[in-house]
């Protein structure tokens, strides 16, 4: 009993201390989401979205308790009937020419499109046909075959062919490329490159 009191002032001495330290918040990050009212707010506590009203109201909706990592959207619509890849740093014409033509006829089809106020337009590469580009320019299928599961556009390769208007979710595998045999033809839709810039891989 003594030796317990004996070390009873020494415990007070090393944790009153403790107490008489003022809070630190943990650092909080914010910021608005895509202006639609959503505003981000997380820490390593407690990560949340809060729905903000237009009355001003706040709304917070919890997230899984873990620290969150926010990355900004990869494709931009830009109005104008594109879309900007940011991570490839190219940028899409959003829809097509709307019809199958030759090869030949696709990069003539570029040579004079006029779209969002540019001029310098190309076929895809093949590996730019990726398949997040084809889930963000979604369009409904051309084919009217019950079971076609895509449409086949021209890459610059006029011997490969990338597919789009898939979901990447159903039926079989959708391969990256196709082979474009002799007499193809196949849908246009055309691209053009932002800066000079060294552009990512991509995913």
């Amino acid at each position: 009993m003594r030796n317990a009191l004996r070390f009873l002032p020494m415990f007070i001495g090393f944790v009153l201390p403790l107490f008489s330290q003022p809070h630190m918040a943990e650092p909080v990050e914010q910021r608005e989401i895509g202006g639609k009212g959503l505003n981000e707010k997380y820490d390593i506590d407690w990560p949340t979205l809060q729905l903000k009203e237009a009355q001003g109201r706040i709304y917070p909706l919890p997230l899984h308790k873990s620290p969150m990592v926010v990355a900004e959207k990869r494709f931009v619509d830009n109005g104008d009937g594109t879309v900007t890849d940011t991570r490839r740093r190219i940028m899409w014409q959003k829809g097509d020419n709307g019809k199958e033509v030759t090869f030949q006829e696709a990069q003539e089809y570029c040579k004079t499109l006029r779209l969002g106020d540019h001029g310098d337009w190309r076929l895809p590469k093949p590996e730019e046909g990726e398949t997040a580009a084809a889930v963000e320019l979604m369009m409904p299928i051309h084919s009217p075959d019950t079971y076609a599961r895509f449409d086949l556009y021209w890459s610059s390769d006029p011997t490969i062919l990338i597919p789009f208007n898939y979901q990447p979710a159903r039926g079989k595998e959708v391969l990256r490329v196709y082979p474009a045999r002799g007499g193809a033809k196949a849908f246009v839709r055309a691209v053009r490159s932002l800066g000079t810039g060294k552009p990512d891989s991509g995913s």
